[in-house]
This record gives C-alpha cells, sequence and structure tokens, in this order.
C-alpha cells in the first residue's frame, strides 16, 4: 500500500493494547457500549420489520383459510409461516416491490401449502392440498402487498432512516447516491460520501456533501451513528478495502458492496438494487451471530466437564511432571494475546527447564530444545501439555476452537509485518483451531497460519468446529509432535 493511501484510509484496529503486566478477563463481544448504542436501534428496527412481516402473513393466512374453510386455520397459517421463515421469504429488502418478490414468494408458498397439508392431513386427497396451495398463494400476496404499501409509505413520510454513507468518491459512487436520494421508500437516509482519493476536497453532489476521507473509518462511522456503508469502487487497494469491511461488521454496520463490471452484473435473488445499480449484501460475520454466543458456553460446559472426567489424569500428569524437576512449578504460566488484543495469562503443564521471564516472553521455542526433557516430549507430542487451558476456557480467556495464543512480544511484530495479522484476534483464542490441525504449529509460516486462522473465522460454522475437534483427535491419536 502505497504511503498516501495509508495516510488516508487509515481503517486498521485503532484500539490500544492493554499493558502486559496483568491479566484481563473478557467476554466474547467487547464492543463499548458507545458504539453498541446505534447498533442496537439498527437491530431493533431489523427485528421489528421482521416480525411485523410475518404477524401479517400469519393473521391474514388465518383470515383467509378460515373464511375458505380450510381445516385448522390457526395450525396451518402457523406451519406455513414457519417454513417460509425457514426459506428466507421474510428477509428485508431495499427495494419494496411485489412484481419482484413473487417468483420466490410464489415457489416458496405452494411448497410451504403442500408440506402442511402433508402433516396435518396425511390421508387427505390432492385436491386439498392445492386448494390449500391456492389459498396460501392468495394470502401471502394480500398480505405482502399490503405489508410493502404500508412501509413504503412510512419510509417517504417519517423522518429518519438507516443512516447511509457511500465509500467512494468517483462515478458510479454519484449514480448510486442520485438514485438514493430519487427513491426515499428505500429507507436510506444518505448522510454523505466518503471520498478516499488522494486529492479529495470538500464539494457536494446535488444535495449531498462531499467528504474527504482522512481519519479513522471506525471512528467516522460511530461519531455520525452510521447504520449503513456502501462500497462504490474506493481509491484504497484491496487490503485497504478489507480492512474497512471488517471495520464495519465489527460495529454491525450493515455493508452492500458494489460489484465489479456492475453494469453487467445480473440482480440475482441474493441481491440488492437502487435504481440501476446493483449492491451485493456482504453476510454478518458468524462470529457476530447468537449461534457464536451458544459455542462459547457450550465450550465453558464442555470443558468443565472434561475437568471433571480427567481430573485422575491431571493428578497423574501433575504429579510426574513434580517429580522430573522438584525445583520448578507444575503449571506452566505465561502472557498471551486474546480477543482484541487483550492480554491474558495462558496455562499449560511445564514441558521444559525454566527460563527467565524475559527469555520465555520473547524466545522462540523449537521442536528439538535442549532445556526440553523426556516427559515433556511425551506431553507435547500428545498435546497433555494443554490440558490446563480448559480453565482457561471457563474463565473466559479462550475457547476449545479458534486461532491460537500468541505473546505479546511476537504480536507486536507480526502487526507490523504479516498482513491481516491483527484480524485474527476477531475473535477468542482457542486450545485448537484450523491452523494447528493443518499442521501449522511450532516453527511454522506465520502467514500460512494467519491466512487459515482468517479462513475459519469467515467461515465458521457449527459444524467446522465439530470437524475441527474430531482433526484434532486424530491428530492426538498419531501422536503428531510439535
Amino acid at each position: 500500500m502505497t504511503t498516501s493511501t495509508r495516510r488516508i484510509l487509515r481503517i486498521g484496529p485503532s484500539y490500544p493494547r492493554p499493558p502486559t503486566t496483568h491479566t484481563v478477563r473478557h467476554s466474547a463481544d467487547t464492543v463499548p457500549d458507545s458504539l453498541q448504542a446505534p447498533t442496537r436501534l439498527l437491530a431493533r428496527r431489523r427485528a421489528q420489520a421482521y416480525l411485523l412481516l410475518l404477524a401479517t402473513d400469519f393473521i391474514v393466512l388465518s383470515v383467509v383459510c378460515s373464511v375458505t374453510r380450510i381445516d385448522r386455520p390457526a395450525q396451518s397459517a402457523a406451519i406455513i409461516v414457519a417454513i417460509l421463515a425457514l426459506a428466507g421469504a421474510y428477509r428485508p429488502h431495499l427495494t419494496l416491490s411485489l412484481l419482484d418478490t413473487l417468483p420466490r414468494l410464489a415457489l416458496a408458498s405452494t411448497l410451504a401449502a403442500l408440506a402442511t397439508a402433508l402433516v396435518l392431513t396425511p390421508n387427505g386427497t390432492l385436491v386439498g392440498a392445492a386448494k390449500l396451495a391456492a389459498v396460501t398463494l392468495l394470502a401471502v400476496v394480500l398480505s405482502r402487498n399490503a405489508s410493502y404499501a404500508v412501509e413504503r409509505f412510512l419510509r417517504r413520510k417519517l423522518r429518519g432512516g438507516r443512516r447511509t454513507v457511500i465509500i467512494g468518491g468517483g462515478p458510479v459512487a454519484k449514480i448510486l447516491a442520485d438514485s438514493i436520494v430519487m427513491e426515499p421508500s428505500s429507507g436510506l437516509q444518505l448522510i454523505g460520501l466518503l471520498d478516499d482519493s488522494p486529492h479529495a476536497e470538500t464539494a457536494r453532489n446535488g444535495t449531498v456533501p462531499i467528504t474527504p476521507l482522512r481519519g479513522n473509518l471506525r471512528a467516522y462511522l460511530t461519531t455520525h451513528c452510521i447504520d449503513t456503508a456502501v462500497l462504490a469502487f474506493p481509491h484504497a487497494v484491496d487490503g485497504a478495502v478489507i480492512h474497512a469491511l471488517r471495520e464495519c461488521d465489527r460495529i454491525d454496520c450493515e455493508i452492500f458492496v458494489v460489484p465489479r463490471l456492475w453494469e453487467m452484473t445480473a440482480v440475482t435473488g441474493d441481491m440488492e438494487h437502487i435504481g440501476t445499480v446493483p449492491l451485493k449484501k456482504f453476510r454478518r460475520a458468524a462470529h457476530r451471530s447468537f449461534l457464536w454466543r451458544v459455542k462459547l458456553w457450550m465450550g465453558r460446559v464442555l470443558s468443565a466437564a472434561m475437568l471433571v472426567a480427567l481430573a485422575p489424569t491431571f493428578l497423574a500428569i501433575a504429579v510426574a511432571v513434580y517429580l522430573s524437576d522438584r525445583s520448578a512449578p507444575v503449571l506452566f504460566r505465561q502472557k498471551r494475546v486474546g480477543l482484541d488484543d487483550r492480554v491474558f495469562e495462558l496455562l499449560k503443564f511445564r514441558t521444559m527447564s525454566p527460563a527467565s521471564d524475559h527469555e520465555s516472553a520473547t524466545h522462540w521455542c523449537i521442536a528439538h530444545d535442549a532445556r526440553i526433557g523426556h516427559l515433556g516430549r511425551i506431553l507435547r507430542a500428545t498435546s497433555l501439555d494443554e490440558l490446563p487451558q480448559l480453565w482457561n476456557v471457563i474463565r473466559g480467556d479462550m475457547t476449545l476452537v479458534g486461532p491460537r495464543p500468541e505473546r505479546p512480544h511476537f504480536v507486536d511484530k507480526f502487526h507490523a509485518t504479516v498482513p491481516n495479522y491483527e484480524a485474527r484476534h476477531r475473535v477468542p483464542t482457542g486450545i485448537t483451531g484450523w491452523a494447528a490441525v493443518n499442521g501449522l504449529r511450532g516453527d511454522t509460516s506465520i502467514g500460512d497460519r494467519t491466512r487459515f486462522d482468517n479462513y475459519y473465522i469467515e467461515n465458521w460454522s457449527m459444524w467446522f468446529d465439530v470437524k475441527v475437534l474430531l482433526m484434532t483427535i486424530v491428530a492426538v491419536v498419531r501422536l503428531g509432535g510439535k
């Protein structure tokens, strides 16, 4: 990245690292309250719109089913609405057009009605199922048409809306700005354009202000309570754009991107459009979801159960470590960097002769270090030395699966030399991780580890964690050494 680009689009993490002289306990969501207030409001608006649409469908379906004498109208309506919700029929849209959504809505409602008929009347006739499908389609069309009309009216007449900025100052950004101003029914309140080009100056595009982006992007977004950010070919190179996307996601700012070759891009079902400009919505990062919180609490419960179940193993290892060197402590404690660059004290069974605090914090340990004894090699080969980190998981410092934590000295070094290294700290560190089970541990490439860790974060799912845990068990059984 050029010096001018760094100066203009300084969008890397701006939060200071706490001193490394004390332990910091933290939870999975450490965004300050001052940053959470506008995001809570946006989340509440999304939930209200979702529930309003869902409730309207349920009421209209129940009424229409009753009028047309469908058996068990309330139950039928409830099942159909639940299936439609699972099919994504209540996903919010910028452009509210019944004709745009009608093909997918017709298919989803028909399949939902047939499934409902199969559940409620398994011995019913094909004619009865077809009748329910026709009634469902009619009810959903009536409900959606009414809901869209009300929402368009509210978007036009009521002040406010999703506070929106366009990042980019080129022709596409200006076309998009004009389209947003001309379509108030989109629900976007355009605050301005952020021009990150080297020679950007304060100007206006009609009624829309153009502001040079000279400072930290996240600071601007939070100061102006921005709900939605649209990237329209910013001047910055791709690496800086990736940082911008992560900064927006960090404060739960909704993100849209104008695709490359947008004039030739078809608007498919998972895209939006404002006027003639297609927009690709970036899904909220998986680690910001409710399921991620479930993962963290499941990890704590599982770790507590493992501590109890493995108590005899802990005792045996502790005795063996103590007998191997009675002058040294059984547990090895070391400062490591975790979520949001916070420092915590990691626990391990001691596997090598004690070093000075400075040497322990600043020297890289290799597999054939002479200070590692015979017992230490066994513990490292089987990863049994990591077992005390179950307590770190219970305490909230770590989780079972995540990027492996590193020492503050090396984190400072890697921040400056390894691209996207700081992005690893978006989530809590783990006892095992995607990089570790792929052989990237010990004296291996930090760049490769970073890529694998960020891949895990971007593609996280519950099954991904199960996969990593199963691969970890296989690796331990095979006695893969460090």
